[in-house]
């Protein structure tokens, strides 16, 4: 079994070598580790030079000029020589044993296109937060199954997967042409396609969260729209008329969607401008009438009360998860 780690980087300097000697001391040792370095302005650089001078095994790309996220992981993506390939984050590490049980499960099921694990979610202190865990068990989704539970949303607990590198070849790797969405925009290609996936329902690495002081996240609410959109208008509406499948189900998630995401008219780091073209791009998500009544409460002036109902419900409806996911949890370690 050959595998790949991919890390692509950009100014991580204070994770980046964990990151790298988490896959170096896995019990299934990888056929190469890759990182592409962005253009970082910090120590990554150097770092990455002593660490290339130390581990035979670690290869380093770096870029001519910053590419931007999206580019630079497709870069490192692309250069990999693996069958599988693991794409890690330079501020998240696996576990001991990831590459073994995703890398068996994925020669289990050949029709598998990528497999995924349960997550310790941490912060910049690597302070454990929280686990990360899907309702579902170990085992195979079928392309089928995956497809028609795309239009509900990413189903991955964090993005740290290990691909089919032939079933990455086959949908061009990263070609999603926006800069948010680009990991839910390729499983859902890979679905279209006829791949599904597999799940592994134990803790096989951990994820970094960060505290967003400045609200970046949040800034970026018009592209995470805009790429929700494209998810459904270039992959998931197409391949569900290839099927001819009912658009009914795929529609109301759309619907569903735009009122989730209305709720970003209630907040205040944005103008009358902003808010405006977020509107008419919640309008292009969907037009529907229920769309358009959350998007008129949220950019009202009860909008924040609304806001506060929502995120209530949310709250109950995760505890009621985390309660049932537990005791499957409890089961699996024992």
């Amino acid at each position: 079994m050959k595998v790949s780690v991919c890390i692509p980087a950009y100014n991580q300097c204070q994770y980046i070598e964990k990151a790298i000697r988490s896959a170096v001391q896995q019990s299934q040792p990888p056929c190469e580790i890759i990182v592409s370095n962005d253009c970082s302005t910090d120590a990554t650089a150097e770092i990455l030079e002593r660490l290339a001078n130390e581990i035979t095994i670690l290869k380093v790309i770096n870029q001519p000029v910053n590419a931007g996220m999206v580019p630079n992981t497709d870069a490192v993506l692309k250069a990999a020589t693996g069958d599988f390939i693991v794409k890690l984050d330079s501020d998240d590490y696996l576990h001991h044993n990831y590459i073994k049980m995703l890398g068996e499960l994925l020669l289990k099921y050949p029709e598998a296109g990528y497999a995924h694990a349960a997550v310790q979610e941490i912060d910049e202190h690597d302070n454990a937060i929280k686990t990360r865990s899907l309702a579902r068990s170990t085992g195979f989704y079928s392309s089928q199954k995956a497809l028609k539970d795309a239009i509900y949303g990413y189903q991955v607990a964090a993005n740290i997967i290990m691909f089919r590198r032939s079933a990455l070849a086959k949908v061009g790797y990263i070609s999603a042409s926006t800069n948010f969405a680009e990991d839910y925009y390729l499983s859902a290609e890979l679905a279209a396609i006829g791949y599904g996936n597999v799940y592994y329902s134990g803790i096989l690495s951990s994820y970094r969260v960060w505290a967003d002081a400045g609200m970046v996240r949040q800034k970026r609410k018009l592209a995470e729209i805009k790429a929700l959109r494209h998810v459904f208008d270039e992959v998931l509406e197409p391949a569900f008329k290839k099927r001819n499948w009912s658009l009914r189900k795929l529609r109301n998630s759309k619907t569903n969607f735009a009122c989730r995401q209305a709720d970003c008219l209630s907040w205040s780091i944005y103008n009358a401008e902003e808010k405006e073209e977020l509107i008419a791009e919640l309008r292009k998500l969907s037009s529907a009438p229920k769309a358009k009544f959350f998007s008129s409460i949220y950019a009202g002036s009860f909008g924040k009360i609304f806001l506060s109902i929502t995120k209530l419900k949310a709250s109950f409806k995760q505890l009621i998860k985390t309660s049932l996911i537990r005791p499957q949890a409890a089961g699996l370690n024992k």
